[in-house]
């Protein structure tokens, strides 16, 4: 892309479409000023170099795509410089409305504060994580790996790819934490800006921009397991070396010992991470570490709640301002605080499917939906059968029916603790064989700029075939004429379980694994690219021998309203927006070095569906690998474009 000239760069001028190193005085014509570049003679010939550099910006170039800008800027010193104004590139910004990246709510990421160098690589990243993504065999743009000074067990990224919050600890296993590094620092890339102890592994790690008290934070809440006082002595098992079999929710924890859960909310506010991000302090020069000494403790305690029986599935979000915390208690009811002073608790208990209601039906994974006051639920039981009269011997094991549900939930009201039993606002049953490992995607991490523009689908996954097979089942919003009255008039997206589809099935075979081991497959949901990778089946442990990634469409062909949604707002600012693969599947195309670095185990994976990237770390070290499958604009340490670039006393701020 940047290499092809298109049309507009073959109209330009020759008198100043050109310039070497070794030229004469007249390749430096359009390097001074306008008041100087107006009186130059150009032959008689008509030039853009005549015009002022205001109706270049904001006239002329407002017509170009960003192939002909990119063509353009090398063309000579003026339009190189010209070509790299914020304002040209945050006007891209707002024609892609949703293919941007959702953005921290912090004054440093606002539209004002926003610097033309971040606002060209939101655009250029946004371009190639989409032209990666269609192909057949999407490849990796650059891998890298960086020091991250802790060994990470699991993390999660914030939405646009900007934080990235980690349950850690040292290579002993003996201190465990919680860190937020910053991911696009200009002089380290990768830092670690705040840390804070926590009494064990933190599991089910959930973070989010949330609004606090006026504050914009991220509100990080989280799980642990501790056994409980009546049976801790010095020769206690560690609780969190047990962990649910194969993500099943029918197959709880065996552990030899009762454990108590805790349920904890912590909050850290951007304006915080901002200072301590500051690239005027080197990270690890006593300089920052003397600015972090005199700065007040970065995280907040906001709540916890504590429970006999498992917690699990944290979720967060703003129920009509005021932000929750919401967890599934099992087997059957869900748990939800404010954080706030008070902390009103509610709880309530979600009714059985009718047909089955004589058997429990444990909560396999939530999802609250804030801006529709409901929260979307997913539960399963097995359904009794009976067993054959003249089993054969040695035959196969008798794999029982599953029943699952997915159902509406009204939001219970803050402070109610005896709310009972809830009967589902809508509701609808599925049957499968060994069934698992329901994963739900959040339609309000992605960025809506606005109510123009087609809200995301939720999109609900889980394994089945002893893991062999995914399942995709997805909720598509009302449309707008449709939507019940309070939607239509506020514009806020609307989910019911009657847009509900579940044809859409899929097995991973990988063309470069000659082994042709039998894999069992794991997603990480997107709203619109949602990741899949797989590890061999009879992989029991914590390091997970990863065969190889995929990436998922939500359309053969991307034909879907979202997708094709998403590809026209493209063509806003792109000449060519190719065509998408015509299968819903692409495995990646990656080195074999990478392959051999994956395979060889992996304890932790991350990805962020809006900037492209796939971060993992490995057993027994402290390092941060990252797959980036999209390109972007470089600058240099001290924070010069790179290339540096050409002086121009004009362009004194870009």
């Amino acid at each position: 892309m940047y290499g092809q000239f298109s049309l507009i760069s073959r109209l330009i001028s020759p008198a100043f479409s050109w310039s070497h190193s070794g030229a004469n005085g007249r390749s430096r014509i359009g390097t001074g000023t306008w008041g100087v570049r107006v009186h130059q003679d150009f032959n008689g010939l008509p030039s853009l170099n005549m015009l002022s550099d205001d109706i270049l910006v904001d006239h002329i170039f407002d017509y170009l795509m960003v192939e002909d800008i990119l063509c353009l800027r090398m063309v000579n010193r003026l339009f190189y410089n010209l070509t790299h104004h914020g304002i040209i590139w945050k006007r891209f910004l707002r024609r892609i409305g949703p293919n941007v990246p959702a953005l921290p709510p912090s004054q440093h990421y606002s539209p004002n504060f926003l610097t033309s160098f971040e606002a060209e690589r939101l655009v250029i990243r946004a371009i190639t994580v989409h032209k990666n993504w269609i192909l057949p065999n999407p490849p990796a743009a650059s891998y890298l790996p960086v020091q991250a000074h802790r060994h990470i067990l699991s993390m999660v990224v914030l939405p646009g790819g900007k934080y990235l919050v980690a349950s850690a600890c040292n290579l002993a296993k003996t201190h465990y934490s919680l860190v937020v590094y910053v991911l696009d620092h200009r002089i380290r890339g990768i830092v670690p800006l705040a840390e804070t102890p926590v009494r064990g592994k933190a599991y089910n790690i959930c973070a989010k921009y949330l609004n606090v008290e006026g504050t914009p934070s991220i509100v990080i809440g989280y799980i642990r397991r501790k056994t409980l006082k009546s049976h801790q002595s010095t020769n206690s098992i560690d609780p969190s070396i047990y962990n649910p079999y194969l993500n099943n929710p029918r197959c709880q924890i065996d552990a030899p010992m009762p454990l108590e859960y805790v349920a904890t909310c912590l909050q850290i506010s951007l304006d915080a991470l901002d200072a301590l991000g500051n690239p005027i302090l080197v990270p690890g020069s006593q300089e920052f570490f003397d600015f972090a000494a005199s700065q007040p403790p970065p995280f907040r305690f906001l709540g916890h709640l504590r429970s006999d029986s498992e917690l699990r599935n944290v979720d967060l979000g703003e129920v009509d301002g005021v932000p929750n915390m919401v967890v599934a208690k099992m087997p059957e009811t869900i748990v939800m605080k404010e954080l706030t002073f008070d902390g009103a608790i509610s709880t309530f208990k979600c009714a059985r499917e009718i047909t089955l209601s004589q058997q429990e039906q444990p909560i396999c994974n939530f999802r609250l939906l804030p801006l529709q006051g409901q929260i979307l639920v997913v539960r399963s039981t097995n359904r009794p059968r009976l067993a054959p009269s003249n089993p054969s011997p040695g035959g196969p094991p008798i794999i029982p029916d599953v029943m699952f549900t997915v159902a509406m939930f009204p939001t219970p009201d803050p402070g109610d603790t005896e709310a009972g039993e809830f009967n589902p606002l809508s509701i609808a049953s599925f049957y499968g064989k060994d069934i698992e490992d329901f994963q739900i995607s959040d339609p309000h991490v992605s960025n809506n700029q606005g109510q123009n523009f087609l809200p995301p689908p939720i999109n609900i996954f889980y394994r089945n075939e002893s893991g062999g097979r995914i399942c995709h089942m997805i909720i598509s919003p009302t449309p707008r004429e449709s939507a019940p009255e309070a939607f239509r008039s506020t514009g806020k997206p609307h989910y019911a379980i009657a847009n509900l589809k579940s044809n859409m099935m899929h097995r991973l075979s990988f063309k470069n694994d000659e082994s042709r081991t039998v894999c069992r497959t794991f997603v990480i949901p997107g709203c619109l690219r949602s990741l899949f990778y797989s590890i061999p089946r009879d992989n029991r442990s914590d390091t997970l021998s990863v065969r190889n990634f995929s990436g998922h469409l939500l359309s053969k062909g991307g034909d879907d309203a979202y997708s094709i949604m998403r590809r026209e707002t493209l063509q806003n600012i792109l000449r060519n927006v190719p065509k998408h693969r015509e299968s819903m599947l692409g495995q990646f195309d990656l080195p074999s070095y990478i392959l051999d670095h994956i395979r060889d185990g992996v304890t932790a994976i991350a990805w962020d569906e809006g900037t492209g990237r796939i971060f993992y770390s490995k057993p027994h070290e402290t390092m941060l690998h990252i797959l980036d499958m999209a390109q972007t604009p470089l600058e240099t340490m001290s924070g010069q474009r790179h290339p540096i670039p050409l002086e121009d006393e004009r362009m004194l701020d870009l």
